[in-house]
């Protein structure tokens, strides 16, 4: 099942194992932030979920095609999302409750 395929694990910087959720989709980009994740997936979505417990903080963004690559602007404002058929899709990122 995809439950045992794809996880997402997070880490100290010691090994200490901090925060594990299932993943139902394989991740094909990732970006960190102080306090977010940011997934893309091979099923055409964007994740944005909490670093320390790893749950969604929002639902899911669609996306008509795969994703290749994430990446959030310094000022943290704005994640740019990479499509597999080479657009490029600008996404306002504020506060969780703003997103």
């Amino acid at each position: 099942s995809f439950q045992d395929r794809f996880a997402l694990h997070l880490y100290s910087v010691n090994g200490k194992l901090l925060s594990s959720v299932p993943l139902d989709r394989e991740v094909t980009a990732m970006c960190l932030t102080e306090d977010f994740v940011v997934l893309g997936t091979s099923e055409c979505g964007l994740e944005i979920r909490e670093l320390q417990s790893l749950r969604a903080a929002v639902p899911p963004v669609p996306m008509r095609v795969p994703v290749h690559s994430v990446s959030v602007t310094k000022e943290k404002s704005h994640i740019l999302v990479g499509l597999e058929d080479g657009k490029l899709i600008v996404v306002g990122a504020g506060q969780p409750a703003e997103v």
